[in-house]
């Protein structure tokens, strides 16, 4: 903020803060660059984080679009996708009392989260608590759903 002269800021300030209004902060660098090639100035993002920080007399209530403008944010908020098959609290009596053989439950075991890496496969017997493990290649489905098959 130094490098810049105070006549471009009390030009700032004057030409924002007139009832005319016709200036933006944007239209008032591009003129003032025009008028005084030679002048350093700051760009129009950097007078932006001024005026929001404070640094200038112009407060941001002085610019109508900078209120109005809010920031978006990074994140896209998810729609709840409907869930598949049916939720683990919903099995039937028999197979959470274990009384019967034959009910499998199945479940992957990741590393770090790289793209097409190696998992483990966990097949678990409920009654006998008798539990499988394979390597397999990849987390897809057929991948998976051929391991189970060649099981079976």
């Amino acid at each position: 903020m130094e490098q810049c002269s105070l006549i471009f800021f009390e030009k700032l300030d004057k030409a924002v803060k007139s009832n005319v209004r016709r200036h933006s902060v944007d239209t008032f660098v591009h003129e003032y660059k025009e008028e005084q090639p030679t002048e350093t100035i700051p760009s129009t993002k950097t007078l932006y984080r001024y005026i929001a920080a404070g640094f200038i007399s112009i407060k941001p209530i002085d610019l109508p679009k900078m209120v109005s403008i809010r920031k978006r944010s990074k994140y896209k908020t998810t729609v709840n996708k409907k869930p598949l098959g049916k939720f683990i609290e919903e099995r039937p009596e028999t197979i959470n009392n274990r009384s019967e053989f034959g009910h499998w439950e199945i479940d992957l075991v990741l590393g770090q989260k790289t793209k097409g890496e190696a998992v483990i496969m966990t097949l678990v017997e409920r009654q006998t608590r008798f539990a499988l493990a394979c390597k397999l290649p990849n987390k897809q489905a057929e991948t998976i759903n051929e391991v189970v098959k060649t099981l079976g």
